[in-house]
């Protein structure tokens, strides 16, 4: 018998609930604790047979909000090889300018990198290097983000650098890009940098989890699989948008719905996204992460201010988007505070039914339709992202909040899914995470076929998710797709292939 356990960690609340065999056995909604430990422990104990679990699988926010709010972010030194092509755009250059002050990077040029087809820029320096790694131990700097041209194709020496590096500088930890982005050198830096800056905290934050939980730990990633959590504390800047992601899958599974618009209504935010295939679609070739353009995998996501703890704005009927979060059941008016939240005015219109509802009873009407017509509008422009030609998919409704804009969206023509067990949907995708493997390759059309290369990152893809955790022979393709790459003096295409797997059971 299978048993594991899937753990959300929120802004306001804490899901968790235990997976029995694939069907849900028991489920828990507790606050959200400063420490985030005991919480977990708190949401493991209302479970009641949560020590059974084979597995635990977390999600969690802590890296978003450290990024998001420039906190605990380690210096980091960004050292590109490829000089001196690559030297016309610095790293970090196009960073906002709070974050770039709210963090300490030196930045060194080393000659070295490959062309598409592997060919050297030029010759890897080791005195170079050498010299960047006395610097960072002079600086204290201990987080270095290594970046190559091409490297996703041809990683050799950012491997070769990073052997170097270490050997000169024991105490350094570094990434190196081709494990982190994609195709696009400043992109994939800028996504190694931002990992690299997260590593001390991530350290910090998985210990806290082992300490909370007795059994195999996995973390939640942005494409709704799961790793094993040494992988999660050197590669944290997977875990960013785990949260919506396990949203997304949960929503699949509990909706019964394999192509669909997924809400989900949570505290402080609605998280927006689409399925398809049951999987999250995937963002594009570009996308942001705390006002930095990156490329790795992230599902594409929208989010607005609207939650149960937003506030309203009396005169206007305008919510959000700033909210009490996981203080509503302090400050809400239905529990007793003094501040008019969304869940007070379901709570009046009769969609909720928590709290003391006589506290909301003489809520003005014509605020309550100010309300809703504010929602209505944000609603339709939110679902404008996601239409296709033609076709208007279904919409599933998840998350704690769910009640408060589901009667809106049918009153907008919708067809709306209310799975049972909605307010889980986060921890049941994370329970129910498989893990998976990516591979992001450039050829030479002229030395390999079409067919060839889609072959050998399709291979590729399938043996990183078994060195992932996966169970030889249980992996399968959910991505695989071509481009040419018609900018390059030469023909040239790019593959990427991505794959799943169930996770081995004797895997450590």
């Amino acid at each position: 018998m299978k048993i594991v356990a899937g753990i959300d960690v929120g802004g306001t609340n804490t899901d968790a609930v235990l997976v029995r065999d694939g069907q849900i056995a028991a489920f828990a909604k507790v606050p959200t604790t400063a420490d985030v430990r005991s919480g977990i422990v708190e949401a493991l104990a209302q479970l009641g047979d949560a020590a059974s679990a084979q597995r635990v699988h977390i999600g969690t926010t802590s890296f978003t909000n450290a990024l998001v709010e420039r906190r605990e972010l380690a210096p980091a030194a960004a050292v590109r090889l490829g000089g001196p092509v690559s030297q016309s755009l610095p790293p970090t250059c196009d960073w906002p300018e709070d974050l770039r002050s709210a963090t300490r990077t030196r930045s060194f040029f080393i000659e070295g990198g490959r062309e598409f087809d592997g060919r050297p820029i030029g010759t890897l320096d080791r005195a170079a290097i050498r010299d960047v790694a006395r610097a960072l131990a002079e600086d204290r700097i201990t987080q270095a983000a290594v970046t190559g041209v091409f490297a996703t194709s041809h990683p050799d020496d950012e491997i070769q650098a990073a052997k170097w590096l270490r050997k000169e500088n024991p105490a350094l930890a570094i990434t190196m890009s081709h494990r982190i982005g994609r195709f696009g050198i400043i992109e994939r830096e800028n996504a190694t940098l931002l990992n690299a800056m997260l590593q001390p905290l991530a350290a910090r934050t998985i210990a806290a989890y082992h300490d909370a939980v007795s059994t195999r730990l996995f973390i939640s990633q942005n494409d709704g699989t799961v790793v094993r959590s040494d992988s999660a504390s050197t590669m944290p800047i997977f875990t960013v948008a785990s949260g919506p992601t396990n949203s997304l899958r949960g929503a699949s599974i509990l909706g019964g719905a394999r192509d669909a618009i997924v809400l989900d209504v949570g505290g402080t935010t609605t998280d927006a996204g689409v399925i398809h295939g049951g999987y999250p679609q995937p963002a594009g070739l570009e996308l942001t992460v705390a006002g930095v353009r990156t490329n790795f995998r992230m599902p594409d996501l929208y989010s607005i201010g609207i939650g149960g703890g937003s506030l309203v704005d009396e005169a206007s009927g305008a919510v959000g988007p700033r909210s009490v979060g996981f203080r509503l059941t302090s400050e809400a008016l239905v529990f007793g505070g003094n501040t008019l939240t969304l869940t007070d005015v379901a709570v009046a219109a009769g969609r909720l039914a928590i709290g003391d509802p006589a506290r909301v009873a003489n809520l003005d009407r014509e605020l309550m339709a100010r309300v809703d017509n504010h929602l209505r509008r944000r609603l339709e422009r939110l679902l404008e992202n996601y239409e296709r030609a033609n076709q208007q998919l279904p919409v599933v409704l998840v998350g704690g909040g769910a009640a408060l804009i589901e009667e809106l969206l049918r009153s907008l023509g919708r067809t709306v899914i209310c799975p049972a067990h909605a307010g889980i949907a986060n921890a049941l995708g994370a329970a129910m995470a498989q893990v998976g493997g990516e591979a992001d390759l450039t050829f030479a059309a002229a030395e390999v076929s079409r067919a060839e290369a889609l072959s050998r990152a399709e291979q590729e893809a399938h043996r990183r998710a078994v060195a992932a955790g996966a169970a030889p022979g249980s992996t399968i393709t959910v991505e695989l797709e071509d481009a040419a790459l018609s900018y390059l003096a030469a023909d040239a295409m790019r593959v990427r292939a991505r794959a799943i797997g169930d996770i081995e059971e004797s895997s450590q």
